[in-house]
């Protein structure tokens, strides 16, 4: 199978332009309304992150029973799985609090005044049918948080392990350590008030060079199965993926801006 296609070159590509965008690059820290402004929109890419690990939760480690073994149990991709879900779903500090990584989100939004309300309500209330639609049920959801979450789940929608594998590899595990050190690099490091956020991110940082990023490629590569038209497929899905993450930022950006 070849590897090294046209449009693998352009997901390079398009990883570089994310990686270089315009709303890390300047210097000056985020003020604490601009990191709210961040965070508000950002939140929406936190959750549905979630979704995509129980997706692949669901195809990889199904809970229907009577259980029966798979060769995901005998390749070390339920492991690997199971791994992932542990730590994103209940992870821990070191006084043995006890978090989902998106609750440790809220906590940070909460520290620092940000609005939670609007995703837990959309969260509340959430419809795919209504996502797709676009029938936005709060009105302060910003456009590209509902973009970014419409391609994530229409991804999803295709029942395809190796789809949603990319853009959980590419999309996700293996750029997070960057990404998210472009932030951390924009958080004042002696505000108390930054204390949760630099935990999640820190955890995403630590955990995703080390274990989860190189484990997420051996899991896309295996859910591939060696086959060029699966292949090329879950590849395009992982470019509108970081096009999405681009236009996240983008929009982002412009707000502050305005602001």
């Amino acid at each position: 199978m070849l590897k090294n296609t046209k449009n693998f070159l352009i997901l390079e590509e398009k990883i570089k332009e994310l990686n270089s965008h315009k709303l890390f690059k300047a210097s000056n820290k985020f003020t604490k309304h601009e990191l709210k402004i961040f965070m508000e929109s950002h939140v929406f890419a936190v959750w549905d992150f979630m979704s995509i690990v129980k997706s692949l939760q669901h195809h990889i480690c199904p809970s229907n029973y009577p259980w029966k073994p798979s060769k995901y149990t005998k390749n070390g991709i339920a492991n690997l799985i199971n791994e992932i879900v542990l730590s994103e779903e209940s992870d821990h500090d070191q006084e043995k609090n006890y978090f989902s990584h998106f609750d440790l989100y809220l906590m940070a939004m909460n520290d620092i005044g940000a609005d939670s309300s609007i995703i837990l309500e959309f969260i509340k209330n959430f419809s795919i049918t209504d996502l797709f639609n676009k029938k936005i049920l709060h009105s302060d959801i910003p456009k590209e948080s509902i973009d970014f979450l419409v391609n994530t789940f229409k991804c999803l929608n295709t029942n395809s392990i190796a789809n949603i594998a990319a853009i959980f590899t590419y999309g996700r595990e293996t750029n997070i350590p960057i990404m998210f050190s472009n932030i951390l690099r924009k958080i004042d490091q002696d505000n108390i008030l930054f204390i949760n956020l630099k935990l999640y991110i820190n955890r995403h940082i630590e955990i995703d060079s080390v274990r989860h990023g190189p484990l997420s490629l051996h899991l896309f590569n295996t859910v591939c199965e060696n086959n060029q038209k699966i292949y090329d497929e879950a590849i395009i899905y992982a470019i509108d993926s970081i096009d999405m993450r681009i236009q996240l930022w983008d929009g982002v950006f412009n707000r502050i801006k305005k602001n």
